[in-house]
């Protein structure tokens, strides 16, 4: 059976030869054109709808607004090329997204599901070029056609204003024009993130106040009763709600303890029996845990003499121990010959090394002196053998109210919700909310959300200072006004500008390829 990705690569070739075929008649006709592999399907009358609508726009008002939202945005844009320039050195080559994971097309990135991708993609691509149009002529600029592309599907609009008139156009007129497309997207991007934050999310209440599961390693025997990822715990012993995230950092069982934890997978409840403790969630090849034999489901009991019943523990006691000392480590095993746990008791030997040597391997620009002096065996902790976060951050970062925190984590979290499988919204997830009739609730939620992804980051690209993007010409007319000002008459010199427009460009593609080859090679 194909696979969509085959399907749609079988119906793009069967496009292009068809338009092979009549190319020679696509070429008399003053309705159709070439637009690459797309047609260009025009209409060269009967425009008056743009001169009506942009008269519903205040001429000054507008100009402003579109200008410093595309402004903004060209900024922003260099901003998150830098940071994730930054980020791919913390990547390493195995968890590096594919090639397809950076194009914004539905079908071809995986992440973008096809249906709200594709109806978004439209959507953001006909609005941006009407604005085009509509401030083409807001500021007298003739609107030669209109129309629509096509590639199998629809894929979206385009506008094209007069090319001996926009040349000649002010810079501040031309500037105009091209900002329109950008802000626009902008702007609408900010209103859909408003409907969730403001109007979806109050909407949605948990059911239970827990912890929902982010992950669990493939060892964790929870999966054998059915409990994973997605699921809510709502319940460990006598700790509920907003107390189960105090495990493992407050005050919390001995480890080893046989608690009942009762998990919440959709509209099931699923008692179990999970003894406390900080496990090992997973260890790192090569370093100490593992060479030792320590394994991912496995109990700390106790680290050089010290019971571990909390995170901090482990940390103050490696920390006080000389990188290269053998320190002995008691673990407990549990045996699940049914619901009820056998306990056994492991010991180690394990000799450390210091922490700068995994920073070294995995994050040199976190890399500090002082980690040469610590221990560092080489696992990742987790209480109870899983990670997680509670009910109310989950919907903060569903309907995308964690960037309005203003920290890296929200706002990147909340463009990356595709990417950790959260949107669309799965089931398992919506499940565990009380909302007005569900299914029109999580198909609006979901539309909604890809109307603001979409818009954002189709005007977050195109305002980029890249010539072949609305940016491109965007900056170039942003420095010849400047140039009217005596201390950067410099910049009326045609070559100055395409001097600082080249290195603008290359710049730019050098940053979005350095994402992608770097991963790779360090």
């Amino acid at each position: 059976m194909l696979s969509g990705l085959e399907i749609l690569l079988l119906a793009v070739i069967s496009w292009i030869i068809l338009m092979v075929v009549f190319a020679p008649n696509i070429r008399k006709s003053q309705h159709v054109s070439f637009y690459g592999p797309a047609l260009m399907v025009k209409a060269l009358k009967n425009r008056g709808w743009l001169d009506k609508l942009a008269k519903l726009f205040p001429k000054e008002i507008t100009s402003k607004i579109v200008v410093a939202a595309t402004m903004a945005f060209l900024f922003i844009g260099i901003i998150f090329l830098l940071f994730e320039a930054y980020l791919s050195l913390q990547i390493k080559a195995t968890s590096t997204p594919s090639v397809s994971s950076f194009l914004i097309l539905p079908g071809i990135n995986p992440f973008i599901p096809v249906f709200y991708g594709t109806f978004a993609l439209v959507f953001s691509v006909v609005i941006h070029e009407i604005m085009h149009g509509v401030i083409a002529r807001k500021n007298g600029i003739k609107v030669n056609s209109v129309g629509a592309l096509f590639l199998v599907i629809p894929i979206g609009a385009f506008v094209e204003p007069d090319q001996e008139e926009i040349s000649k156009a002010d810079p501040v007129i031309r500037r105009r024009v091209f900002a329109a497309g950008p802000a626009t997207n902008l702007i609408l991007a900010i209103v859909f993130f408003v409907l969730l934050v403001g109007v979806m999310m109050p909407a949605a209440t948990p059911v239970h106040e827990g912890v929902y599961v982010l992950s669990q390693p493939p060892q964790n025997y929870l999966g054998s009763f059915g409990i994973g990822e997605g699921s809510e715990l709502i319940s460990y012993g006598n700790y509920t709600g907003s107390s189960l995230t105090q495990l493992g950092y407050g005050p919390s069982p001995p480890p080893g303890t046989l608690l009942q934890a009762s998990f919440a997978t959709g509209s099931q409840i699923t008692n179990v029996i999970i003894p406390s403790g900080v496990y090992v969630y997973s260890t790192y090849p090569g370093f100490p845990a593992e060479k030792a034999g320590l394994e991912p489901g496995q109990i700390f009991y106790s680290i050089n003499g010290t019971v571990i019943d909390r995170y901090y523990q482990i940390d103050t006691v490696l920390n006080a121990t000389r990188p290269g000392t053998t320190i002995p480590v008691v673990m407990i095993s549990f045996s699940y010959s049914g619901k009820s746990p056998v306990e056994v008791f492991k010991y180690y030997n394990v000799t450390t090394v210091s922490k700068s040597s995994f920073y070294s391997q995995y994050a040199p620009t976190q890399n500090i002196p002082a980690y040469s002096d610590q221990s560092f065996m080489g696992f990742v902790p987790a209480y109870l053998g899983i990670t997680g976060i509670t009910m109310n951050d989950l919907r903060s970062t569903i309907f995308g109210a964690s960037a309005l925190t203003f920290t890296t984590r929200g706002v990147i979290g909340t463009i990356a919700l595709p990417f950790i499988g959260l949107s669309p919204v799965p089931t398992s997830v919506s499940s565990l909310f009380n909302v007005p009739v569900p299914s029109v609730f999580w198909f609006l939620t979901d539309l909604v959300f890809w109307l603001f992804w979409m818009n954002f980051l189709l005007g977050l690209t195109n305002a980029l200072p890249i010539f072949i993007f609305d940016g491109g010409q965007f900056t170039r007319d942003s420095l010849l006004i400047a140039s009217r000002r005596k201390r950067l008459s410099f910049l009326s010199k045609e070559e100055n500008v395409n001097r600082i427009m080249y290195f603008l460009g290359l710049l730019m593609l050098f940053l979005i390829i350095w994402q992608i080859i770097v991963p790779e090679i360090i």
